[in-house]
């Protein structure tokens, strides 16, 4: 009996000794579980940092800008620079180190592109920077200046804000110079006064910059200066004193205007008489508008001062869809051979629509102006129409769409945005045909 009374005590005590066992290394496994991704996540770090960016001769970032380190990915002393503009990715590289001094450079030629996917070279590092045949790639710590820094680009001036997308009319001897999306940043200077600095681009590169400083003594009083000469880096040539007048700032030659992006400018925003008709403001410094619309029938462009304010436009494009997502759900099988764009003049108010066979539709609805640049209207999107059967759900959303002009043959018409907890995306090729135009009153 003593003997049976032991056996029972240890078969009870097994499986207690057992399950001991399995929680231990059950906590074993959700402990591991919990450390690995913090580890991994321990070896990415994000930053800001001062940047400069220059491939194939042009300067694609210049000043602060998202420094990454993930040495998984890039390896030890490898990074990620990226630039934003109204959150969107615009332009990045990649430097992936494969051994002390040496690696290789990847990055985007467009904005908005994958800098993962794009071209890439063999870099070497020297300082502050890694530089290949086509590309030089350099990143500091905010606030110690570029130390033995020499080269294409200036470096921002102290104080300087982050850039943003607005729009501007400078003016200087009568001529615009910048009429049009250009960069702002603002500008508190050494002394707290306050100031701006704006710049446009063409053909990829930089244009125009112009500058304007308030004096510390009267806020109603600045100085301005301008480049001069599309391209210079520095804004070094006098304007002379400014004084407020609305959105502008106005002197004896010059004459500086900014809105935000989106918002309508007044009467001031019309050229002095005797605009010098000499300099044709490049097309990607064209203020922002709707998509290049054709002439009608009677030959009324809507692109001229014509079209009423308040007049919707719509233009139906014929082609291809090669590619349709909604909510997730690649529905391609099922688009629609056919594409509208509408937008109503004198609002920055514009949508994108995309149907399929089956009578669902997907809108991308924008409330801010968008810009052309390089030749294609870049417009950001912040929501999303889903339409079947009647029934509509409208949600916020992050995106964009792009369209390059659609009268000169066949164009790629993409729209992309993402909603928070989805995706809605489409590709759409035009046959190249000329879009319909059609003209209505609101209501």
């Amino acid at each position: 009996m003593p003997v049976a009374a032991d056996r029972g005590s240890n078969s009870l005590a097994y499986p207690v000794r057992l399950a001991r066992c399995c929680l231990a290394l059950l906590a074993g496994i959700v402990g591991l579980g919990l450390v690995l991704p913090g580890a991994a996540e321990a070896q990415i770090k994000v930053r800001k940092a001062d940047c400069y960016v220059e491939a194939d001769g042009r300067i694609a970032i210049n000043g602060v800008c998202e420094f990454l380190t993930d040495a998984r990915s890039y390896g030890t002393g490898g990074f990620r620079l990226a630039s934003y503009e109204n959150g969107y990715l615009r332009y990045g590289v990649v430097v992936a180190v494969t051994s002390p001094g040496s690696g290789t450079a990847t990055w985007n030629e467009t904005p908005g592109g994958k800098p993962d996917e794009g071209p890439s070279e063999a870099v070497t590092s020297g300082g502050a920077c890694w530089t290949g045949p086509r590309t030089r790639t350099c990143a500091w710590k905010i606030g110690e200046g570029r130390p033995g820094f020499a080269g294409g680009g200036v470096a921002p001036a102290p104080g300087i804000g982050a850039p943003r997308t607005a729009d501007c009319l400078i003016e200087v001897g009568g001529a615009a110079r910048i009429d049009g999306p250009c960069q702002f940043r603002a500008d508190a200077g050494q002394d707290g006064a306050g100031g701006f600095e704006v710049r446009s681009y063409a053909r990829g590169g930089l244009d125009f910059i112009a500058r304007l400083t308030r004096d510390p003594r009267d806020p109603q009083k600045a100085t301005a200066s301008w480049n001069e000469r599309p391209g210079a880096p520095q804004a070094t040539a006098p304007l002379g004193t400014l004084a407020p007048k609305g959105p502008c700032w106005e002197g004896a030659g010059a004459r500086l205007c900014v809105w935000q992006a989106g918002q309508s400018r007044d009467a001031s925003d019309r050229p002095a008489a005797g605009t010098d008709p000499g300099r044709v403001p490049p097309t990607e410094t064209a203020r922002p508008a709707s998509p290049p619309v054709p002439r009608d029938n009677a030959g009324t462009g809507a692109e001229t001062g014509e079209t009423p304010p308040g007049m919707v436009l719509k233009l139906t494009f014929k082609g291809r869809c090669e590619s349709l997502v909604i909510d997730g759900e690649d529905i391609t099988a099922s688009c629609a051979p056919t594409a509208r764009n509408s937008s109503t003049t004198g609002s920055a108010r514009a949508e994108f629509v995309f149907g399929t066979s089956d009578d669902r539709e997907v809108s991308f609805l924008a409330s801010a102006k968008g810009w052309v640049e390089s030749g294609t209207l870049r417009q950001p999107i912040d929501e999303v129409m889903y339409e079947e059967r009647g029934q509509s759900l409208l949600v916020k959303a992050k995106g964009v769409c792009e369209m390059p002009n659609p009268m000169g043959g066949p164009v790629v018409i993409t729209c992309s945005a993402q909603t928070s907890n989805s995706t809605y995306t489409v590709r759409f090729r035009t046959d190249g045909g000329k879009p319909v135009l059609e003209r209505s009153s609101p209501g």
